[in-house]
């Protein structure tokens, strides 16, 4: 058995270097001589009748195991009470973002909106950008991600925590935390580079399309509240590029009736700077590195609509996003008093029209007092045109004689212009309440099927190509003012009475573009005025 046993190791040898040689020539060069000589002969033998594998091809099986650190960008969904998002691990961004509650059209069959979507050559929002020259994003980094797609309810709550490193090795993460019965999402940012903690600047985009948003949600542009003052920057001041430094209380996009904010965590100096990257335009939202937290930035999204309640429970102010002019505290009390008699009626028509109802109630003394006070001027105009006639070449003296004559007669010339003083602010602030609260989007009453919008809309037609429509409630409101002009009483000469009967005419051309709402309270206050104006021309027979 020894006498076999050498004979199989001899051959074994032999066909070991033969193996050998041919590799060499195949593939290249044996090992250099030094390494050769270490090894014994025991070793080689051992490696022969090892039972093993051979390991040979063991370098080969190591070339595709080297290559699976560039991951394939996952997209994630994260469906809330309120809200379905999508988000790619692309860049950790927000890729669509759709409104559950709220149609993108006012068509009962239409989607619901997605106030975020894609659009070509703009980046998607919520990506950073590192300190550097020039600074770069995370827009091509690939994140690794810590959960899956969600689905919450209620006050649950989920986190998903995006891990990644950007081409120079900083090490970064976000993470989001979502609740189902909310509209806001918590983020914490956080980079971690060569020589520690970096505060990394947070990133909003949006494009000159505005997303392809419709036309009953315009583009307002930044919307901001820094040092307690609000910043309203449209389209084309954020071309031109500002930069301000100061506590930001939020930042962010605004639209007519909704609104993509920022509110970061951190009191303290901040940088809020805006820009033009064709054809973005972007928001750049950071925190100082020495005023950082060790964990990193955090911050509360806020993306939704305006509506009033809702904004106010943030505690930041987020209301202020609303624009109501200046007449803001009287536009402010008409909106709770919708929102109170909804409850009841369930139609934003009937609230209007019960609203005008009640401030037509309130301002029924002044009204009647200017009435009565028109009727007397009106009973004296004999007198004033004898008085002027007289005294043609003393105007001193005619307006001593005019002011004698109001005198004993105990009336007021300016008492029927102060009920029309007062119902200007009452307009302008009605104006307001109605046009820029979310409530009367798409809310429909009788034929009209939005009451935020134009009443002609309601029943479009086209002719010659042009899209136009019947303006039914306009054209009534129009009618009732020239009843209301026509039985007003004038204290002016005939000249001037015949140009007040233009007034409908320019006020139903207003009115055309008007929302309907608006006109809906115009109509009823004018028809409540000709019977108040009815009821005092009865009593003064």
């Amino acid at each position: 058995m020894e006498k076999r046993a050498l004979i199989a190791v001899v051959l074994s040898l032999l066909i070991l270097i033969v193996y050998q040689e041919w590799i060499a020539r195949q593939y290249g060069a044996p090992p250099p001589p030094a390494q050769v000589e270490k090894e014994t002969l025991r070793d080689k033998v051992e490696k022969i009748v090892e039972p093993s594998p051979k390991p040979q091809p063991a370098p080969q099986r190591a070339k595709p195991a080297a290559q699976p650190r560039a991951e394939k960008a996952r997209e994630l969904r994260v469906e809330t009470d309120h809200y379905v998002a999508l988000f790619t691990s692309q860049g950790a961004r927000l890729k669509s973002f759709t409104l559950k509650h709220y149609r993108a059209a006012v068509d009962e069959k239409s989607p619901p909106f997605e106030m975020i979507s894609s659009t070509p050559g703009v980046p998607y929002p919520l990506g950073i950008q590192l300190p550097g020259s020039p600074p770069v994003t995370d827009e091509t980094v690939v994140y690794s991600v810590r959960g899956g797609n969600l689905k919450l309810t209620g006050e649950s709550k989920e986190s998903l925590v995006f891990e990644g490193q950007s081409p120079s090795g900083v090490r970064l993460l976000k993470q989001f935390t979502f609740t189902g019965s909310g509209y806001t999402i918590q983020l914490q940012l956080a980079a971690q580079g060569a020589n520690g903690s970096l505060s990394p600047t947070l990133l909003l985009t949006t494009d000159e399309s505005h997303k392809g948003l419709t036309q009953d949600a315009v583009f307002e542009g930044l919307l901001a509240v820094v040092d307690s003052k609000i910043k309203r920057e449209q389209s084309d001041e954020i071309k031109k590029g500002t930069e301000i430094s100061g506590t930001v209380s939020w930042a962010g996009f605004g639209y007519t009736y909704f609104l993509f904010a920022l509110l970061p965590e951190m009191e303290g100096q901040q940088r809020l700077a805006t820009k033009e990257a064709a054809p973005a335009l972007v928001m750049e939202l950071s925190t100082p590195a020495q005023s950082g937290a060790a964990d990193g930035s955090r911050y509360t999204l806020f993306i939704g609509p305006k509506e009033l309640n809702t904004l106010k429970t943030m505690e930041k102010g987020l209301e202020r996003s609303i624009d109501f002019g200046y007449f803001g505290f009287v536009a402010v009390p008409f909106l709770y008093v919708l929102h109170f008699s909804h409850r009841f009626t369930g139609s934003y028509g009937i609230d209007i029209i019960l609203l005008t109802i009640l401030l037509k109630l309130l301002m029924a003394p002044l009204t009647h007092k200017s009435f009565v006070s028109m009727k007397q001027m009106q009973k004296l105009q004999p007198q004033m045109e004898r008085i002027k006639e007289k005294f043609k070449d003393d105007k001193e003296k005619m307006n001593k004689e005019i002011m004698e004559l109001y005198r004993r007669n105990k009336v007021n010339p300016l008492g029927g212009c102060l009920p029309m003083l007062l119902q200007f602010p009452v307009f302008i602030g009605l104006y307001n309440a109605l046009l820029t609260p979310i409530e009367l989007r798409h809310a429909p009453f009788l034929w009209i099927k939005d009451l935020s919008r134009p009443d002609w809309e309601s029943l479009p037609l086209e002719l010659a190509g042009w899209h136009l429509g019947i303006p039914v409630l306009t054209l009534f409101m129009g009618a009732s003012m020239l009843i209301q002009q026509w039985m007003t009483p004038s204290a002016g000469d005939p000249n001037q009475k015949r140009m007040m009967m233009f007034m409908p005419l320019i006020f139903t051309v207003m009115f055309i573009n008007f929302p309907s709402g608006l006109t809906i309270y115009w109509l009823v206050n004018n028809i409540l005025s000709i019977a108040q104006q009815y009821l005092i021309n009865r009593m003064d027979r």
